[in-house]
């Protein structure tokens, strides 16, 4: 079995970003995505915060441009899903489905899922209305009512930052009291046009094209209905860590440690992007660690760096 050098798992903004800097590198290496290129890209409305593209466009668009710039570039992605990584002594087996590659170190840039509600019209307005992403997101509410779905640091951010965009933000949350910091509430109690619902829960999303009304239901049986444009759901992410997490050190949550060089805590293993922990979830901040990841399995595979 022939041993290359790098594999990276996960054809999302991070794992492209990593074989675009190991193809310039000169690496040999595996690109694996179980599903599509540009991971949850396709299900984004639009971008406006991403540099080199226009705003207001789709991911869906961007997807299209990531797929091109992977065949001009001549990395086809291995679609196969990775089951295990087994580090060994110089080297690092890969197994999927379809066998088994050998390969000298490998990046992790699985990625990382929204925790969802599952309420009846969450998956049909998801781009129309619904997001997950104040940051990626709010700008297209600008001046309109929204709601925010949560009760700790996440959503509390989220309701502030979106209460200088917005006419009105509602923040609904299951519980008797926020989980948030006290610095956080408190910045949220001096701000005007912040709506605080507790012992509310969210129970349907309604709407024609987009997001027109949504229903909650108070502790108590009471069905309560606002007229929003926008529902931000920050009830926290999922990271794709799975198996992952019996080989390199992750957190409480199950994101993986590493450091501002991508390293994890095993030899030869780097990640990037949403699967790692990380102060800032963003489609700018997965490239940049994509790239340094990339660099940093260069310079282990190597024991050089030049930049360029």
């Amino acid at each position: 079995m022939e041993k290359k050098d790098l594999a990276i798992i996960g054809a999302g903004i991070a794992g492209i970003a990593s074989g675009i800097y190991a193809r310039r590198a000169g690496l040999t290496f595996e690109l694996f995505e179980k599903k599509t290129v540009g991971g949850q890209l396709g299900f984004v409305g639009a971008l406006d915060n991403y540099i080199g593209i226009v705003p207001g466009a789709t991911g869906f668009e961007l997807v299209s441009s990531l797929n091109e710039t992977l065949k001009k570039m001549d990395i086809p992605p291995r679609h196969e899903d990775v089951k295990k990584i087994a580090p060994g002594t110089g080297k690092i087996t890969v197994h999927t489905e379809a066998g088994e590659y050998i390969f000298g170190a490998v990046i992790i840039a699985s990625g990382a899922t929204w925790r969802t509600l599952g309420v009846a019209g969450e998956a049909e307005f998801l781009g129309k209305g619904v997001s997950y992403c104040a940051v990626c997101d709010g700008f297209f509410f600008k001046n309109k009512d929204v709601c925010v779905i949560g009760g700790g640091n996440t959503a509390v951010e989220e309701a502030l930052y979106l209460s200088r965009l917005c006419n009105k933000v509602y923040l609904i949350h299951r519980r008797d009291r926020l989980r948030a910091l006290d610095y956080l509430q408190k910045e949220l109690t001096e701000t005007k046009n912040i709506e605080v619902c507790l012992e509310s829960e969210l129970t349907q999303i309604k709407g024609d094209a987009f997001v027109e009304e949504v229903t909650a239901r108070k502790k108590d049986g009471t069905v309560f209905r606002f007229s929003v444009n926008g529902v931000f759901i920050a009830i926290g992410m999922e990271p794709a860590t799975g198996f992952f997490r019996d080989v390199v050190a992750c957190d409480e949550h199950g994101f993986i440690i590493s450091d501002e060089e991508m390293s994890t805590s095993q030899k030869g293993i780097f990640s990037c992007g949403d699967c790692r922990r990380r102060p800032l979830r963003q489609l700018i901040t997965a490239a940049g660690e994509g790239a340094v990841a990339a660099m940093s399995a260069y310079r282990y595979l190597k024991g050089n760096y030049i930049s360029s």
